[in-house]
């Protein structure tokens, strides 16, 4: 059951007793599953690998070791482990370790670390072999991980697909910011990731920005939840994607009104072509940002 679940394995009942009591409960959907699975005794795990998979794993309580190569990771309800795919490694559960495991498809967190990373594929990322839970980062992964199993659950009952799609992105990208070792020998890799969001936001800005856009369509382009998308915009322009949006269409507008001619082009028009479906409001934002109505500007 366990092998059709990951791989293929060898199982070995350590201690006294040495007989199995196990418990699990398994919910997949698409590229991703979230397991809770108790062997009941000390085990110890020997995997034939992980080829197109990843896992991360969560005791509950206990304690578990696992070993790949020279490296020993110990794990515990606040450090995870992070099995190595295409690399052998063996693992010990002892007795009353539950564990909480993650899984994710490799296609799946590819594609969500090209993204991340502005096009790096998922072999030049180090995602080491533990996950601190206590970590800011590991803990915004703990509530993806929450919000995606509350999703699975119903079903997304009554909910859009591409909602599934983006609770499980936003899992996988919280993932990777939390676990990518790389950093640690390359300062200037630590913000890549927010850097390439940045980047892309400004070009979608560029292309879409008088199109009718909500703050949902534009995480869902860019491949992240809605709160990575604010938490990156208010750290680097301090606004929300909404307001940097008004603002790229006020701007967009304020060129196409220096350069219109009064007699040939109206404001209203212009309004509409960049995104601004009620005159009324427009006229007023564009009065605050720019301390003079649309009709003065088309004048000039």
């Amino acid at each position: 059951m366990i092998a059709e679940l990951f791989c293929r394995h060898r199982l070995l009942p350590q201690g006294p007793g040495r007989s199995l009591d196990m418990k699990l409960r398994s919910l997949h959907r698409g590229d991703v599953g979230i397991e809770f699975l108790d062997y009941g005794t000390e085990v110890r795990i020997d995997p034939e690998g992980l080829d197109n998979f990843i896992l991360v794993q969560v005791p509950l309580a206990g304690r578990a070791v696992m070993q790949v190569g020279p490296s020993v990771v110990e794990s515990s309800p606040r450090i995870a482990t992070i099995p190595p795919m295409e690399r052998p490694f063996s693992m010990v559960w002892d007795r009353g370790t539950p564990h909480l495991i993650i899984y994710a498809s490799r296609p799946a967190l590819a594609g969500v670390a090209e993204k991340l990373y502005g096009g790096t594929a998922l072999e030049n990322v180090d995602l080491g072999y533990s996950l601190d839970l206590g970590s800011s980062s590991g803990r915004a992964f703990l509530r993806s991980v929450i919000e995606l199993h509350e999703d699975m659950i119903t079903g997304s009952t009554g909910a859009p697909p591409y909602m599934h799609r983006l609770l499980v992105d936003s899992m996988l990208s919280r993932l990777l910011v939390a676990t990518d070792k790389t950093s640690e020998t390359d300062g200037a890799r630590a913000a890549e990731p927010e850097r390439s969001l940045i980047r892309r936001f400004r070009e979608l800005l560029d292309r879409h920005a008088s199109e009718e856009l909500a703050v949902s369509d534009m995480a869902e382009s860019l491949g992240v939840s809605i709160r990575t998308l604010q938490t990156a915009l208010r750290s680097e322009f301090g606004a929300t994607p909404s307001e940097l949006l008004r603002k790229a269409r006020l701007n967009r507008a304020r060129e196409i009104l220096l350069k219109a001619e009064p007699g040939e082009d109206t404001v209203i028009a212009i309004a509409a072509r960049c995104g601004f479906a009620h005159p009324g409001r427009f006229s007023s934002s564009y009065l605050t940002a720019f301390g003079e109505l649309p009709s003065e500007t088309l004048r000039r």
